[in-house]
Order: structure tokens, then C-alpha cells, then sequence
């Protein structure tokens, strides 16, 4: 789609009727950005109407889409940005919350509270099942839902958080987690938010056990589980740009027609190659030292060698 059918397509009505002359600024989206079809379709409302496109047959490659999940301050927010500059692909961090707070008409302030937020077991059981009744959280989880859906028909997409991976196809989908030593996470954090490095230290534990919590509750996963993840990348160790290298060549790898290196053959030797050839020159035999030699004539046998050993 070009940025022209985009730009359009952002301008149309809002869900309650309301035309934006600029939507990508009355919105909150910080200026008109390109979305996907599919994504815009479902921001004003009409998400069933591409399903049509979807039954076209055609080759894709191995990874769609790519769902980065991290610890709070290994840089999987920067990883992410440089892996959809390196790529072509759109990225899918505050956008999320941007595109949900529109649908909600509410304030991205006002969404930000919920954001990895998991509800509470009387939420779960008590709230109606329709969704004008619903608390704004359970509207949220719902939106959340409906538009990673969205995003995944689309594609060429790189989402960070929300329990992402675990709703994408496994099969299509390259999941990563990115991690790093709580130390310099602390330092990274402190730096950013001007404040000491254990209140930074605090800030990161908290939010990373509300993370945690979000993905155990909603989809009954562990995000610190590397079974749950493809590759799981120490930005401390690798560096920011060497792990944006490594999801980068992974997605390069599954394209259709990427030159992959040949695997190294081996087969069994032949039985007739292990025995030895009897007209072949046998080897001199070695002749010991005459130091060691005389030593060897001279001692008696029953005495303990004192000599040299390897």
C-alpha cells in the first residue's frame, strides 16, 4: 500500500463518526505514520474486511513477523528499532498503545495505566461478557488482542511486549527475548531516567514482575522460560548492534532463495581402508637414546625405573 492509500485511509472517520482532517495528530499518533491495511482497517473498526486477500495463495518467508520480549532496561526497545530499519519493517511499541487509546477515546495516558497489566481473579469472573460493560483494562486486553491479530495478517512487523509471541503463529513468527545483567540494566535505567542506580535497580525488578505476571495470567507462559523463545540474545554481552546483526540474519535465512552454507558430508570409512596394506614400507623402527639405552642395560630388572616418564 502506498503512503498516499495510507495517509487516506488515516483520515476516514473515527469509530464514534468523528473525521480527523489529520488523524495522525488528533489521535495522539505523533504524526500520520504508514500502518498496514489490515491494522488501519481494524483502527476505524473494519477488520474482517481483508480476509478476503488472505485465501490468495503465495510464498512467504520462513519469519512473518518478529515478537521481541525483554527484561526492563536491556535495550530491547533499541534492538527492535534497528532490526525494522535494517528490515524495511514497521514497529509496534507505543504505537500499540496509540492505536488501542484511539479506539478506547481515551487519552494514551489514561490506556498507559493498563499497559502488561494482568486483571484480577474478580475481573476475570465478575465483569459482563459484552463489551460496552467492560472495565476500561478488560476493553484494553481485548483491543490488545485484536489488534497484534491484525498486525500478524499483515506482516513485515516488529512487536515489542505484551505477550506478543505467545498469540503470533509459533510457526511464522521469530520470537526472541532480550536480557542482560540486572547491574547494567540498573546503570542503563539510572542514566535514562535521571535517578540513582538502586532506585533504577527497584523500577526495573517491579516492572519486570508486572510483565511477568501479564504474560503468566493472560496466556499461562513464563517469559523468563528460554524454551518459549527462539533466540535469546545478552545485549551486555553482544552488544546492542550485534544482536540486531543476529535477528536480522535469522529473517534473512528463512526469505525464499536465501543461499544458505552447505553442511559439512561425512560417511564411514570402507572396512578395506582400515587394513593396513602389506605392500606398503613399513616405518624404521625408532631407536631410543644411548643415554636411555645404557640406563636400560644397566639397571637390574627387578629395580624401580627412576628415569624419565611422559
Amino acid at each position: 500500500m502506498s503512503s498516499l492509500d495510507t495517509t487516506a485511509s488515516f483520515a476516514s472517520e473515527s469509530p464514534s463518526g468523528h473525521r480527523h482532517e489529520d488523524l495522525g495528530v488528533a489521535a495522539g499518533f505523533g504524526g500520520v505514520r504508514e500502518w498496514p491495511r489490515s491494522v488501519v482497517r481494524w483502527l476505524f473498526g473494519r477488520g474482517d474486511e481483508d480476509r478476503e486477500e488472505q485465501s490468495v495463495p503465495r510464498t512467504v518467508a520462513r519469519f512473518q513477523n518478529i515478537c521481541v520480549s525483554r527484561e526492563t532496561g536491556a535495550g530491547g526497545y533499541a534492538i527492535s528499532r534497528m532490526v525494522g530499519q535494517r528490515l524495511g519493517w514497521k514497529v509496534y511499541d507505543q504505537e500499540l498503545l496509540e492505536a488501542i487509546a484511539h479506539r478506547m477515546e481515551l487519552p494514551v495516558d489514561d490506556v498507559r495505566v493498563f499497559d502488561e497489566l494482568a486483571p484480577s481473579v474478580v475481573q476475570d469472573w465478575l465483569l459482563p461478557l459484552r463489551e460496552e460493560h467492560y472495565a476500561p483494562q478488560e476493553a484494553y486486553l481485548d483491543h490488545l488482542a485484536k489488534l497484534i491479530e491484525a498486525i500478524g495478517r499483515a506482516g513485515e512487523s516488529v512487536l515489542v511486549g505484551r505477550g506478543a509471541g505467545f498469540l503470533m503463529p509459533r510457526e511464522t513468527t521469530l520470537s526472541v527475548r532480550i536480557i542482560a545483567p540486572i547491574r547494567y540494566r540498573s546503570m542503563r535505567l539510572a542514566e535514562r531516567m535521571g535517578v540513582s542506580v538502586w532506585t533504577a535497580r527497584r523500577a526495573a525488578r517491579d516492572l519486570d514482575r508486572r510483565r511477568a505476571q501479564f504474560e503468566r495470567t493472560m496466556y499461562r507462559a513464563v517469559s523468563g522460560d528460554p524454551h518459549n523463545y527462539d533466540l535469546v540474545l545478552d545485549s551486555h554481552s553482544l552488544g546492542l548492534d550485534i544482536a540486531a546483526e543476529v535477528i536480522v540474519r535469522a529473517v534473512e535465512a528463512g526469505r525464499p532463495g536465501a543461499t544458505r552454507p552447505a553442511e559439512p558430508t561425512w560417511s564411514a570409512p570402507h572396512a578395506s581402508a582400515l587394513r593396513p596394506d602389506p605392500d606398503a614400507p613399513r616405518p624404521a623402527p625408532t631407536t631410543s637414546s644411548p643415554a636411555i639405552a645404557d640406563a636400560n642395560e644397566s639397571r637390574p630388572t627387578d629395580e624401580p625405573w627412576t628415569g624419565p616418564t611422559d
